[in-house]
């Protein structure tokens, strides 16, 4: 992506997590960027495809972010503490609107964009728990292709507000309860055993 079209998308996805998408018409866009609405229609055709590039930018980070996260030599249960804190601070960011507007306003966006997510994601967390097995960490009669994908499902329930409804409780905090579901559900003795240390370190866990 040339530098100057990043810049514009980079920018209007601050906006967007702000705002949410709907409420921010292009002229408002415009205006909160403070560029022409000739400038934008530059660098993107509609709002659909500024909206799906702000959703690849920010799978990217959201990427960039978890392999961070793999690149510090944790082991697993303290990759999948950081990976849950990581998320919590992202979603705890986010517009509550944002999920719905998507999905009603922009779902060719959403649906373009939601298999290179979903691949990518499901990767990175079959590789934890095989590494969490390996460990020791893990329960080791786990199945990784179906626990990443009913992950990836529950998450994509809890975006979508299907699981919890959004005017009852925020995002992070959904994600937070199941993380800390999960972790347990997939967490052999010797892991659990690290998990209560951690906790015991960490009053924010």
């Amino acid at each position: 992506m040339e530098e100057k079209k990043m810049e514009i998308v980079k920018s209007a996805l601050e906006v967007y997590m702000k705002f949410g998408i709907k409420s921010v018409t292009m002229d408002e866009m415009a205006r909160q960027l403070g560029v022409s609405k000739k400038t934008l229609y530059i660098h993107v055709r509609d709002k659909n495809e500024l909206v799906e590039q702000c959703l690849l930018l920010d799978h990217s980070c959201a990427i960039e972010g978890m392999d961070c996260i793999f690149a510090q030599g944790l082991n697993a249960i303290e990759e999948l503490l950081e990976i849950g804190r990581y998320m919590v601070k992202t979603l705890g960011a986010i517009h509550p609107s944002i999920f719905f507007d998507l999905a009603k306003y922009h779902p060719s966006a959403l649906k373009s964009t939601q298999k290179h997510k979903y691949d990518a994601m499901r990767e990175r967390i079959v590789n934890n728990l095989n590494k969490g097995m390996a460990e020791g960490v893990y329960r080791d009669n786990l199945t990784p292709g179906i626990l990443s994908r009913l992950h990836m499902g529950t998450i994509d329930m809890i975006m979508s507000s299907e699981a919890v409804p959004s005017n009852e409780f925020r995002v992070d905090e959904v994600y937070s309860e199941f993380f800390r579901y999960h972790i347990r559900g997939i967490a052999s003795k010797k892991g659990l055993e690290c998990l209560k240390e951690l906790i015991h370190n960490d009053e924010n866990l």
